[in-house]
């Protein structure tokens, strides 16, 4: 297993150098910025179960082809393209080093992200079948809509709202799926992923984001920057989403274990692969048999 700490420190320096050569693009009001213009995927280019990553691979600040990501170029993307920090991109990237094969892997391609289980697909998904079904790596509509129900006749995406919708997704699965895997861990990763989404298409600090960004980045897997989307101001970090991650979590019933309080601190140990309970390192081999 790689070290996310010395791989965090790589990234670090890499995405500094990456910032000096490179000064921040400037997109025009509905036009995304030069040379990350919407291109979709072609023959031979692999995308991830994340309707982010893929995002970011379809405008090119990730490579197009949606091979050879490297943890530098993680950092890189996420920054550039979503204004997401550091920190979060590190923890995320290192996580998705995890599933390519090798004992110390230094770059991954985003299929390699379709394991069930691990490192970051789950069941409940907001816009994905379960394993179960057979595809949890394509959009599928029928279950986004089972989201987009809660909104019907909004037009921003809201906490209170997005937790009820995540919620329902995992309560459906639970119903739908004989083998539903649903622990502490797929948990924090779900209300990660939703606080995500509000924080990247709206605001960080509100968690309001206009529903036609979301359509976009979940539908389409496109940046809505034809619809005046532009990245947020507000950083996105590990401390702006386990803040979000609370107040989801206040908004619906779903429990979490005792002794447990969701925040910065539990993302960062499900991203290091620790037990969010009692902070021990995790392996793999019991992360993808449910029994850690």
């Amino acid at each position: 297993m790689p070290s996310l700490v010395s791989a965090a420190s790589l990234g670090l320096l890499a995405f500094a150098s990456h910032v000096a050569a490179h000064p921040s693009t400037a997109s025009a009001a509905g036009s995304a910025p030069a040379g990350h213009e919407f291109q979709a995927p072609g023959a031979g280019d692999v995308r991830s179960p994340c309707p982010g990553l893929n995002s970011l691979a379809n405008h090119g600040f990730l490579p197009r082809s949606g091979k050879g990501m490297t943890l530098p170029i993680i950092i890189a993307g996420l920054q550039e393209g979503m204004n997401v920090g550091v920190d979060f991109a590190t923890s995320v990237g290192g996580l998705a080093l995890l599933s390519s094969p090798g004992l110390a892997p230094t770059s991954f391609n985003l299929n390699y992200l379709d394991q069930h289980n691990f490192p970051i697909e789950h069941d409940a998904s907001l816009s994905r079948e379960d394993a179960y079904f057979g595809n949890d790596y394509s959009f599928n509509q029928t279950i986004f809509n089972q989201v987009l129900s809660f909104y019907d006749g909004m037009t921003e995406a809201t906490i209170p709202v997005a937790s009820k919708a995540r919620y329902a997704r995992v309560q459906n699965s639970a119903k739908v799926d004989p083998n539903d895997i649903y622990g502490l861990r797929q948990l924090v990763l779900s209300y990660g992923e939703t606080a995500l989404y509000l924080s990247t298409m709206g605001s960080p600090i509100t968690g309001v984001a206009p529903l036609s960004y979301v359509k976009s980045l979940f539908e389409k897997e496109e940046l809505p920057y034809a619809l005046g989307w532009t990245k947020p101001t507000v950083e996105t970090t590990l401390v702006t989403l386990g803040a979000m991650v609370a107040q989801l979590q206040a908004a619906n019933p779903d429990a979490v274990p005792e002794g447990l309080s969701l925040g910065e601190g539990t993302l960062r140990d499900v991203y290091e692969l620790r037990n969010p309970l009692t902070g021990v390192l995790e392996n793999a081999t019991c992360i993808l048999a449910n029994n850690c």
